[in-house]
Parts: structure tokens; sequence; C-alpha cells
């Protein structure tokens, strides 16, 4: 059964794309196909990876296009449903339309019988649409949560606007799944203390912390990935320990 999981802080500079690039990466690399599907009209997953973008979400959503015809190949098992600033005025427009929620779910069908394992949508840091719609169609959520007091404020926001979406329509089965600890820096107490935190907040259900290293900073401006990028350095280590826990943690 495919996994569909929605990647989701309301607070940006969480490690968001970074999380869907090189979770997406570490899986496909032990053999699963992966789609990630951005929802953020800054398009960050085709810059980062590299792929065109001659067609997009945006054109599926308006259903001006087919799914099938706006996926690019990044890597091998490893496919994107890309976006760009198209993605703004769509979104709009949906909305001028009084869209459904349900439209990631209409526009995306049969998506799950494509053979993909696991379909990651990175989501924008923000309260719209796009994000209500990805709550609607994903059965998860992963939030990724930085060192910071205001990224648990998002943390927040993203379990009341799940909770609201149950409230509001009944087939909604979406729930926070792994609380992924970001930008991790062992030297500092703030760190320790915000993962302290985390685990009382969210026991059982936060990962290791990803921890914070100039590599993994430096790879999205080389269009790679961490494990193309520094193969045996920390986070490389880190995003393959997080894919051993997705992996373990069926839901």
């Amino acid at each position: 059964m495919t996994r569909i999981i929605s990647v989701l802080n309301f607070k940006g500079g969480t490690g968001k794309t970074t999380t869907v690039v090189n979770l997406g990466m570490a899986l496909a690399l032990r053999g699963f196909r992966v789609l990630a599907v951005d929802l953020d009209h800054q398009g960050s997953l085709a810059k980062w990876l590299g792929v065109p973008t001659p067609l997009t979400i945006a054109e599926v959503l308006l259903g001006q296009a087919e799914w099938p015809d706006a996926i690019q190949r990044a890597r091998t098992r490893f496919d994107v449903l890309p976006s760009d600033r198209r993605l703004a005025e769509a979104q709009e427009l949906l909305i001028q339309r009084h869209a459904s929620p349900s439209i990631l779910s209409d526009r995306l069908r049969g998506i799950t019988s494509a053979s993909y394992d696991f379909i990651f949508l990175d989501c924008a840091p923000s309260i719209n649409f796009l994000a209500e719609a990805a709550l609607y169609f994903s059965k998860e959520v992963f939030i990724p949560i930085s060192m910071e007091f205001l990224a648990l404020v998002g943390a927040r926001e993203v379990i009341i606007e799940i909770l609201r979406a149950r409230r509001l329509f009944s087939a909604h089965t979406a729930r926070v799944s792994l609380v992924i600890p970001s930008f991790f820096d062992a030297r500092h107490s703030k760190s320790h203390q915000t993962l302290h935190m985390l685990e009382e907040y969210f026991p059982g259900i936060v990962s290791s912390p990803i921890r914070a290293t100039v590599r993994l900073s430096e790879a999205p401006g080389h269009q790679l990935t961490i494990f193309e990028y520094d193969p045996k350095g920390p986070g490389s280590q880190d995003f393959a320990k997080l894919a051993e826990r997705v992996m373990r943690n069926e839901h």
C-alpha cells in the first residue's frame, strides 16, 4: 500500500524540502519507489534536483494536464511532480472556483496504483488551500521542527489544522506519525532543551535528530542530495537512520 505523507510545518526554514529530498533519496536507495509532490510555488524540489518544469502540479490541478505527463524522473526510483510560480496563480483560481479540498485526491486519482511505495507532499509554510488539500489527500503527517521556539508554534498550528480538517471532513484520517528534529547542534544547550521538549509533547513519535552541517546546507546549491554530495558524512548518516525509522513504522 502506498504511504501518502504530508511534510508540513507552518513555520518556514524548518527543513521540509531538505527532509523530502534526502529522506526520499534514502528510501529510493533502499529499493522503494518514491514520488515527491511540490505544493510550494517557490518550486524548490525542481531547483534542488535539477529537473525541468514544462508541466507542473499547477496544470494538473487546473485540469490542463494529466499527472503522468507532469512527472519528472529525478533519480533512479525517485520521481518529482514539480511546481513553480504558476502554482500561486493556480491556487487563486481554485479558490475563486470554490474548489473542494479533495482536489488533490481527484486530480491525482490512480497515482497510488502507479507502483509508488511513498508519496511525499512538500507543503508550503502557510495555512492555505493547498495545505488543506494535502491533509485531505494524505494519511500521515511528518513535522520537521528546527531547534527554535517559533518552529514549535508552527507545529502547534499544524495540529490545530489537522483537528479542524477532521471536523470538516468525515473521510479525513491524516495524523501526525513522525516529528523530525532538524538543525540539531549538540554544542548548544537550546538544541538539547528543544529535543527534550519535543519528546515530552510527542511521546513515541520523535525521530533521532538531523544534525546541522555545512555539507547539508551546501548540497542544494550543487543540485545534489546529501547521499551524492557527502555520502559518508553526518547528514547521510542521519537521513539513512531516519529512513530506517520510517521503514519500520508502517501506518
